[in-house]
């Protein structure tokens, strides 16, 4: 049980009442000191409608090569399906019912070979089309197209669309065709991913796993082996501009339960606001615009600060669609950039143990707190502190990959040389601060005018 937090102070003054609107929901205070009242929700929804109608097209390209074909099998009556093609169908319904919501119609792509006779790599078809491939089996399986081929052409159509949101499906196995360039796949990954700007670019990639039945091709190119059911990993990569990738998640939610991974590039910080109703220290409040905290949030601090009058704020986070291993680890891995004001983060913590939970109608939109203190602003200036997650490498990406694919049946659920993929990756973002950070979320403290 966690120990009574301090009692805040406030401004009996009109100006400062309305002052805990929720970034995307949000509350306000009724009277100085009052309790607050939740006057609209989190993005679920009509406000995630709204949210979601900021996107440009979404395209959804799915690799119909022989290789993929395990995961897309016919099934007999009464079967219920691969993981894969229940998981997929469902997001391809996710992304049509788009339609209904006045978005913009989605596109259907496979992906095939690209030959000289042929050089699309990537074949425009239909919902219908694409669906049922998915749901009833590969009946003409194309040759497969070398991973990097594939994210450049998802990349150049993408191109000049704003807001346009790519989901790409595929194995993501790859190997160049030379077994003794392997250790080129990392720079071949980057090199594709060159086709955008990485300040402009988000990249998240959701790991899964199903079972496999049919001739499955080894990435380093040994002879096939046959699988009758053997649970392979696949893999969703979703790219386009930040905010419209953390824009598409609520169309994402197949992939977001109980035996999914995720690791993403670039995207937002989570949905967050400042608190003023517990854990306050000071005199201080938070700019608005109309119903809605600033963004970026800021703090305006009524006097000069001191050791012996410090301000303390709690910052409310909603990692409702973050994974699960991330949002668990935030107590222990969250820091604060303090930008040379000398704030320390005191305590981060799940809302949910939170003895006021009950009696604050705002917190239950969200899953986590984090508490600031500051003592000063050097030269009385404004300063932007930020709460920032530091990027490790998720532990599934090393329990996923494998040097040697040549017994996979042997092996479980593993790609080959996937955490040179998803490093080619990393080094893509090395000169950004996606490279260090999983997302940061900047707070603006300056004094009141």
């Amino acid at each position: 049980m966690y120990a009574q937090l301090p009692a805040a102070r406030f401004f009996c003054h009109p100006a400062f009442l309305p002052l805990a609107a929720l970034l995307l929901g949000g509350a306000s205070l009724t009277g100085c000191g009052e309790p607050d009242k939740t006057t609209d929700q989190p993005a679920t929804g009509k406000a995630a409608k709204a949210i979601a109608s900021a996107n440009g097209q979404i395209s959804v390209f799915v690799d119909a090569s022989t290789g993929m074909r395990g995961f897309m099998h016919p099934n007999a009556p009464g079967e219920t399906g691969s993981q894969f093609q229940r998981t997929i169908t469902e997001l391809l319904s996710n992304v049509n019912g788009q339609r209904a919501a006045n978005q913009p119609a989605a596109a259907y792509y496979f992906v095939q070979e690209s030959t000289p006779s042929n050089p699309r790599a990537l074949r425009p078809t239909t919902y219908a089309e694409l669906s049922n491939t998915v749901s009833t089996g590969i009946e003409k399986p194309a040759l497969g197209t070398e991973m990097p081929t594939m994210l450049r052409e998802v990349l150049k159509l993408q191109k000049g669309k704003p807001g346009a949101v790519s989901i790409v499906i595929s194995d993501f196995i790859y190997a160049p065709a030379d077994p003794k360039q392997t250790w080129k796949v990392k720079t071949d990954v980057k090199d594709a991913l060159s086709e955008a700007s990485a300040a402009d670019l988000a990249i998240s990639v959701f790991a899964g796993t199903s079972e496999f039945r049919d001739k499955f091709f080894p990435g380093n190119r040994t002879h096939f082996q046959v699988l009758k059911g053997s649970r392979l990993p696949y893999y969703v990569w979703v790219l386009g501009q930040p905010a419209a990738v953390a824009a598409a998640t609520p169309l994402l939610k197949p992939l977001m339960g109980a035996g999914f991974e995720r690791v993403s590039y670039n995207l937002p910080a989570p949905p967050a606001a400042v608190f003023e109703h517990f854990g306050n220290v000071g005199e201080w409040y938070v700019a608005k615009t109309g119903s809605r905290q600033t963004q970026p949030l800021t703090l305006h601090v009524a006097k000069g600060l001191s050791r012996q009058e410090p301000a303390e704020f709690v910052v409310a986070l909603d990692l409702t669609n973050a994974p699960a291993a991330e949002a668990a680890s935030l107590p222990k891995r969250l820091q604060l950039d303090e930008a040379g004001t000398g704030a320390t983060l005191k305590k981060v913590w799940a809302a949910r143990d939170e003895p006021k939970a009950p009696r604050s109608p705002g917190l239950p939109t969200y899953t986590h707190l984090a508490k600031v203190h500051l003592e000063r602003l050097p030269g009385q200036k404004a300063a932007t502190l930020r709460l920032v997650l530091p990027r490790t490498q998720p532990a599934w990406v090393a329990q996923y990959t494998t040097l040697n694919d040549s017994n996979i049946a042997a092996q479980g659920p593993k790609t080959f040389l996937l955490s040179e993929v998803l490093q080619g990756v990393q080094d893509y973002y090395d000169q950004q601060p996606a490279s260090r950070e999983v997302w940061a979320l900047p707070m603006r403290v300056q004094l009141a005018d």
